[in-house]
Order: structure tokens, then C-alpha cells, then sequence
């Protein structure tokens, strides 16, 4: 079946499309090496969470669960009752993050199976000690209010792919390619983080080359999914009341980009123990590529 594809929204030579039916091939050819967005229409039809993860089901479940919102803390039924009353104007503290590989892995089961275009992902290997991961969250639900924005414009932390899953409400995101980032005003101490606020309303006397900036918006709605890939500067708003699941994903396409991001980070610590991880990450980068080569030749062959 040839894939369906809506164009959502399209400025100059940018253009975010909307597919249904989408080949892994095609995705990998276009998107995945590509390091291009899409929205695929149909990647979370098999989830048990498209029915099930609603606010109600949140407030009879986990209510009682502790959250903190940006630096505010409130059981997660009384965060959904402050949802519920907001407005664009007045929007509850955003985001609420559950991060579910550790705080809910009994809910991973319902946002499964994992997507076809997210495979391979070294995020959870063995291979790939913890610590190089520096905390990354890879697997995180995502509540919002109307007028919920997220606090600044950044890419997924060491340039990890992200799929972004909306299963309840509409999002709206701004997207802006990496060959832009010398116009973003990347922060000294977090390079992935954007010093301008907001993104709609910058400042061009304090960020005159922000006025360079070609931002493109668009609104996902529930069942569909995002992908953004590495490097890739974004943030969202919340339109209704929104849940979402976000996925990062590690493999061949983003490998470089990964490592020279570990390795910044490690060079930060100057120590023995960083030079032997980045002796160690090199070694393994090597090795992944050449056991997603095997693999691939495994799936032409069964094919």
C-alpha cells in the first residue's frame, strides 16, 4: 500500500508533512537519515494507551502520586483538577513529567510495541553505560494545560531522536532546522538550551540574529506522532488539555552526533575515568554500527 501523505504546514523550503501507511524504508531514506520531521498518523495504533491513558484514569490510578512543576510540588489529581480550571491566559505550571522507565514502568506495556521506525534503540542497551546517558529521560508522559508552554527552545538532549505521541488534546509545535543554530543564542553552560525565551515574541534588540530564524508551527492531535530528529531546536503549547508520550531513540543515524556529545561532556571532567570512557565510547560506537549493519542484512535476508 503506498503511503498517504498530508502536507501540514510549509514555509519556504521547509515543509512538515503528515503520513499514513509509511514504510520503514521509506522513513529511514527520508526522515531517519535524513534528519528530517514528519508526523506519522498511524505509528501508535496498536496501543492499549490510546483508549486508556485518560486524565480520569490518571486521577483514579495515581492520583495520590507526588509531582513536581517546575519547582512546585502537588499530587498528581490535584495538578489534573488545576488543568481542568485552566485557561490560555492563566495556564497551570508546564510540563508535568512521569517519567515511566522508572516511576510507571507497569504503564510501558500500553505504549507498546515500540514503533518500527524507532528500532534499532541503543538507549537501553547494555552496551551503553547509564552515565553516559547523563540522566536522560527516555521514555516520559507529558501533561498540559491549555496554554501550557514549554519553558524554553531546545533539542533533545545528547542530540537523541525524539517521537513525541499525542493521545489526548492538540499540541502545537515550532520546529527549526540545525543549520540555524548559529542564530538561536545556545546557552554557555547548556548548549542544547536556547537563551531566548519565547519564540513567538523574541527580543531582536537583546538576539539580533534571531531575526535570521525561520521557526515553522504546526498542531498534532491525538493518535499521531512527531518525530524530531537530533539537533533539531523545538518547543511546544499545549491549545487544550493535553497528554502525550515522548521516546527518545539512539542508533546509527544519530551515533556521531551522540558521541562528540558525550565526549563534550566528558572533556568537561578531566579525569582518567573520562579519559577511559571516551576510549570506551569510541570502541562501542564501532561496535553498534557494525551489529546494526548484521542486523540489517539479517532483515534483507529473512526478507
Amino acid at each position: 500500500m503506498a503511503t498517504k501523505t498530508v502536507e501540514l504546514v510549509r514555509d519556504g523550503d521547509l515543509i512538515v508533512e503528515k503520513k499514513y501507511g509509511m514504510t520503514y524504508d521509506e522513513f529511514a531514506k527520508k526522515h531517519l537519515f535524513a534528519n528530517y520531521p514528519v508526523v506519522i498518523g498511524d505509528a501508535c495504533k496498536d496501543w492499549k494507551a490510546k483508549e486508556k491513558f485518560s486524565l480520569e484514569f490518571f486521577k483514579s490510578s495515581y492520583g495520590d502520586r507526588e509531582v513536581n512543576v517546575e519547582g512546585q510540588k502537588f499530587k498528581l489529581k490535584d495538578y489534573i483538577a488545576l488543568m481542568e480550571t485552566s485557561t490560555e491566559e492563566n495556564p497551570a505550571p508546564y510540563p508535568c513529567k512521569l517519567q515511566m522507565d522508572y516511576g510507571y514502568p507497569e504503564l510501558i506495556p500500553d505504549v507498546s510495541p515500540l514503533f518500527k521506525y524507532s528500532m534499532p534503540d541503543w538507549t537501553h542497551s547494555k552496551l551503553i553505560p547509564k552515565k553516559f546517558l547523563g540522566g536522560a529521560d527516555t521514555l516520559e508522559i507529558f501533561f498540559g494545560s491549555p496554554g501550557g508552554q514549554f519553558p524554553y527552545i531546545h533539542y533533545d538532549y545528547l542530540c537523541l531522536h525524539a517521537f513525541i505521541t499525542q493521545l489526548h488534546g492538540v499540541k502545537e509545535f515550532t520546529v527549526i532546522p540545525p543549520s540555524q543554530t548559529r542564530y538561536i543564542y545556545q546557552k554557555k553552560d547548556h548548549l542544547w538550551v536556547s537563551e531566548i525565551p519565547n519564540i513567538k515574541n523574541i527580543d531582536i534588540e537583546k538576539y539580533p540574529l534571531a531575526k535570521n530564524l525561520t521557526p515553522i508551527t504546526f498542531t498534532i492531535g491525538p493518535g499521531e506522532t512527531l518525530f524530531i530528529p537530533c539537533g533539531w531546536w523545538h518547543t511546544a503549547h499545549s491549545l487544550t488539555s493535553t497528554i502525550s508520550i515522548a521516546q527518545d531513540c539512539l542508533n546509527t543515524s544519530n551515533l556521531s552526533q551522540f558521541k562528540k556529545e558525550v565526549f563534550r561532556n566528558l572533556s568537561e571532567r578531566k579525569s582518567a575515568k573520562a579519559y577511559v570512557g571516551k576510549i570506551y565510547l569510541a570502541g562501542i560506537v564501532n561496535l553498534i554500527r557494525v551489529l546494526d549493519r548484521l542486523g540489517s542484512k539479517r532483515k534483507h535476508l529473512n526478507n
